[in-house]
């Protein structure tokens, strides 16, 4: 309990102190422009209307929520290293990986904040254009959460090892080849390749995150029907794939010298 309750001081602070920055404003008054931005851009009839307002809305969201939890997680650990405030709370009885899962917490609480402004924002423009809600949005949204989970516990490790500038970059371009590794699989496997190289891409294909499968995007647009299962498997997958990568960064945060 007492584990829980260092966790949970720690993430309502890292979360107070996210929700204050200004880039977290900005990028707030920017999605919601792009969403209503969107709706002026989608003039066509209803029903394509509604189909290109769905796939810009939920791009939109996917983009700022990506770029919150990246830059919160990223800078997280490192500024509190560099401002010195980790030394009094690791002085106390508090584990390193409680702080590190008090920081992630945090920011995972932060882009909820953000992705509940612009969910409110989009459903907004739903009720007003289609006269309804679409229920997709009842798993669309948690699966978009859940793959700024991953990206968010990525970024985390990264910030235990590397620079914040480093470890943003780093971040995003696994961002981009974590959604596009299946084609980038393909590619790279059609041409000749030489046993280690063919072993080496296999390994990275495996070990990067498929944030693919957290995109039910398609699925709302053109109104395709889920299987419940594949939502299990795909939930249970990024789970596991967070507390890993959890994992990995509190063991290289307690073995780091401060």
């Amino acid at each position: 309990m007492q584990a829980l309750r260092n966790i949970g001081i720690i993430g309502r602070i890292t979360m107070l102190e996210g929700a204050r920055k200004q880039v977290f404003h900005v990028l707030m008054l920017f999605a919601v422009f792009l969403i209503f931005g969107s709706a002026s851009l989608a003039k066509f009839d209803q029903h394509v209307q509604m189909k290109m307002l769905n796939d810009l809305c939920l791009f939109c969201v996917f983009l700022v929520s990506s770029i919150v939890a990246i830059t919160i997680t990223v800078t997280g650990v490192p500024g509190e290293m560099e401002q010195k405030t980790v030394y009094p709370v690791i002085a106390k009885p508090v584990a390193r990986w409680q702080f590190i899962c008090g920081k992630y917490a945090g920011a995972m609480g932060t882009v909820a904040i953000g992705m509940a402004i612009m969910a409110a924002t989009f459903t907004f423009l739903q009720l007003s254009y289609a006269g309804h809600l679409d229920t997709a949005m009842f798993y669309v949204l948690p699966f978009l959460y859940l793959e700024t989970a991953i990206l968010a516990a990525l970024a985390l490790w990264l910030s235990t090892w590397a620079s914040w500038p480093l470890a943003w970059f780093l971040s995003v371009l696994l961002c981009l080849l974590g959604n596009l590794k299946f084609p980038l699989y393909d590619s790279l496997m059609s041409r000749p390749q030489s046993g280690f190289n063919r072993v080496a891409i296999t390994t990275l294909y495996h070990l990067l995150p498929n944030l693919e499968s957290f995109n039910f995007k398609d699925a709302m647009v053109h109104h395709l029907a889920v299987p419940n299962a594949y939502l299990w498997q795909t939930a249970a997958y990024g789970l596991f794939y967070t507390a890993a990568l959890l994992t990995l960064a509190s063991l290289t945060f307690a073995r780091k010298e401060l």
